[in-house]
């Protein structure tokens, strides 16, 4: 009997995913620390934004 043609590759990823099963663990610490991360990259980036504001309303007023 032959085997259905995807059964093979099937069988070929799950062996793949069980050598690699570390990988997949605790996404959730993962998840956190990417949020802490992009949090503290986005205030800093905000915050240089303001700045580069501020200097663009003091150009505009003395351009006046």
């Amino acid at each position: 009997m032959e085997e259905f043609p995807g059964l093979k590759n099937v069988k070929v990823i799950e062996k793949h995913l069980e050598k690699n099963e570390k990988w997949l663990q605790y996404p959730e610490n993962k998840i956190r620390i990417f949020e802490k991360n992009a949090g503290e990259w986005n205030n800093d980036f905000l915050k240089n934004i303001s700045e580069i504001e501020k200097v663009i309303h003091e150009l505009e007023k003395k351009l006046e």
